[in-house]
């Protein structure tokens, strides 16, 4: 994860989430008619002059500002608002959804749900759309995103491929720890893959229609001319070599996951034991206290014998660690969008 979310992480639950934009300023989710039938799949009008398909939204998620405890954070809701990602959020902290960008314990949360429905509680579908865009399929994990139009979310500023890439690294690295990034010049597009395949759920609506532009670019106060970033899941790597490392790679980063968590709660079990204060110790001595307990913390819905093999794999962990620093596995060149 990027030096900055470390810093940040934790200091969001401190504080209540800001109202991001006033509800008489919200926009209508319809767009304007440039067509004669609304496709609702695809969220634009058809037959007839769609106009400008791409634009730079007038909103955009600010983590450092944007975050905060929300309803959804008392209720231990486990999925994130989607106008909060998009930085249209008009509820504030009485947002039933959660404000902030997704952690380790949401993303162990998100796990142990079904893996049809996505970070933001939207059901997945059987397969990609033909544009790879929308809310992806539930029969494959995809941790990569494709992001194009990158030349016209800089209004065609003539920047290095080092410097690009760094723009791109910075605006995606405050939505989730990276695994990579690769920018291709000579496609106008990059690759941007996640450690964590709700990370990329969470970046893709979040950087859907963005610019790449930052306050010190002389561009910067004609940002809203330029077509914004087209992201969108990206295809896989047809090598079944490397099929076999990115399923690899997910199942390492999974088990990472659930044993860190792992290791947090029976922390907070050992820190409740050498509590002596009257009110912790009657509760320990019910003989009720350690079920209770353990139904209320992330591992309630795990099987005794799954909770038996994570604690059994908390030995091993040194071994996976080291199979973690592996190199990860390569992007394969993917052809640019037409649009681009």
């Amino acid at each position: 994860m990027a030096p900055e979310s470390l810093s940040r992480e934790g200091s969001w639950k401190k504080r209540p989430a800001p109202i991001q934009v006033s509800e008489k300023e919200l926009p209508s989710s319809i767009p304007p008619q440039t067509g004669l039938t609304f496709n609702v799949w695809y969220n634009k009008w058809s037959q007839g002059n769609t106009g400008r398909s791409r634009f730079v939204s007038p909103y955009k998620l600010d983590t450092e500002s944007h975050e905060g405890y929300t309803r959804g954070d008392k209720t231990k809701r486990a999925f994130f608002c989607l106008y909060f990602t998009k930085g249209m959020c008009c509820l504030g902290k009485r947002c039933e959804y959660l404000h902030h960008v997704p952690n380790a314990e949401d993303i162990a949360r998100l796990s142990l749900q079904s893996d049809v429905i996505d970070c933001f509680g939207r059901e997945k579908h059987g397969s990609y759309r033909e544009d790879m865009g929308g809310v992806g399929s539930f029969r494959k994990k995809n941790r990569t995103l494709y992001v194009g139009g990158i030349t016209g979310a800089l209004n065609d500023l003539a920047l290095k491929a080092g410097q690009v890439e760094n723009r791109i690294r910075f605006s995606f690295g405050k939505l989730g720890p990276l695994e990579r990034i690769r920018y291709v010049e000579t496609k106008n597009c990059a690759f941007v893959k996640y450690k964590h395949q709700a990370s990329a759920e969470f970046a893709k609506e979040a950087m859907s229609n963005q610019t790449l532009l930052i306050p010190s670019d002389k561009e910067w106060s004609d940002r809203r001319e330029g077509t914004g970033l087209l992201v969108k899941w990206a295809n896989d790597d047809p090598s079944p070599e490397a099929q076999r490392r990115e399923k690899e790679q997910q199942d390492q980063e999974s088990l990472k996951v659930m044993l860190d968590l792992l290791e947090k709660n029976d922390a907070k079990i050992a820190d409740a034991s050498t509590d002596n204060t009257p009110s912790k110790k009657r509760l320990l001595e019910s003989p009720e206290a350690d079920n209770n307990s353990f139904q209320r913390s992330i591992f309630g819905s795990l099987s005794k014998n799954n909770l038996n093999r994570l604690k059994k794999l908390k030995a091993e962990k040194p071994a996976t660690d080291r199979a973690n620093q592996s190199s990860p596995a390569s992007l394969v060149d993917y052809p640019s969008s037409d649009e681009d």
